[in-house]
């Protein structure tokens, strides 16, 4: 066999990826696209303690596999199937073949951290029933997001990624890790913590806060404080933040003679023709028209 090309790691900064700390640990998730490479797709991920799921984004002929030095082939993968995989050892993949693959980094502390969280028996494995890849519909349904913030990284305010790596790795934990469900209780929180939420989104219009700092102001890990918001005033964190700007918008358009396009900005909307799409979302007219109809006297 001749040498291969010089492999590269889609965990750890070589390829464009969604990241978020978890429990000290970064869960990540990286497309590979053969098209993107010149020669096929040559992976290679020192050993570790934590899981991949690779989700084919088409179909994936048989291809090379080495664990701990120990080689095996692996039989083919139909388009939006899945495997899961323990990266316990070093581990190297070789695929000649055209290839379009979402790798999905879990470390074992941040399904530790997870089930903590949610005050719930630690988990620390997941896994399928088998070796064959499987159909997963809860990732059908969530992969298009996925693939909409890796081409648009810099579109989207950190909650919405948070959020979505949060409930991606929730599900995983719960079907593939056996995490069983929590306490019931009302799970709301308390006053002071949504009067300190609210604070901290509503100074966070221009900027970006995350989603584990909204966590911090009350104390609670990410996972609690998103579900915990959201029973308490029926919204997601970013879902607040939206509404929250619009109002802001509103006023500003009332009371002031400042451009659209400034108000976009200070309101934390990467543009006019943002704040435009998601004013007439939410508001049901246009921001010129709404403000020639409400203008203050």
């Amino acid at each position: 066999m001749s040498a291969l090309p010089a492999y590269i790691n889609p965990f750890h900064g070589t390829t464009r990826s969604l990241v978020t700390n978890i429990g000290g640990s970064d869960m990540t998730i990286s497309r590979v696209n053969s098209l993107n490479l010149e020669m096929g797709i040559h992976l290679s991920s020192k050993a570790e303690d934590a899981f991949v799921i690779a989700y084919q984004l088409s179909d994936l002929p048989s291809y090379e596999v080495w664990n701990d030095g120990r080689h095996s082939r692996r039989p083919s993968e139909q388009k939006s199937t899945f495997s899961i995989f323990n990266l316990q050892f070093d581990t190297q993949a070789h695929i000649d073949a055209s290839s379009d693959v979402l790798l999905i980094h879990i470390p074992r502390p941040a399904l530790i951290t997870l089930a903590d969280s949610n005050e719930v028996p630690p988990i620390d494995w997941i896994a399928t029933h088998s070796r064959d890849s499987k159909h997963d519909s809860v990732l059908d349904g969530l992969h298009p997001s996925v693939l909409h913030l890796l081409s648009h990284p810099g579109a989207h305010h950190p909650l919405v990624r948070e959020h979505l790596m949060l409930t991606l790795l929730s599900h995983v934990a719960v079907r593939y890790g056996g995490m069983t469900s929590g306490p019931a209780s009302s799970g709301g929180l308390a006053p002071w913590q949504v009067r300190r939420a609210k604070e901290a989104l509503g100074d966070d219009l221009g900027t970006n806060i995350s989603l584990t700092d909204l966590a911090r102001h009350c104390a609670l890990s990410p996972s609690h404080f998103s579900r915990a918001f959201k029973v308490s005033t029926g919204l997601s964190p970013f879902t607040w933040l939206q509404r929250h700007r619009v109002e802001r918008v509103k006023d500003m358009l009332r009371h002031t003679n400042i451009p659209l396009a400034e108000i976009a900005i200070s309101c934390g909307f990467a543009d006019q023709s943002h704040l435009g799409r998601l004013f007439a979302r939410q508001v049901g007219t246009p921001p010129g028209s709404w403000q020639r109809a409400h203008r203050a006297g």
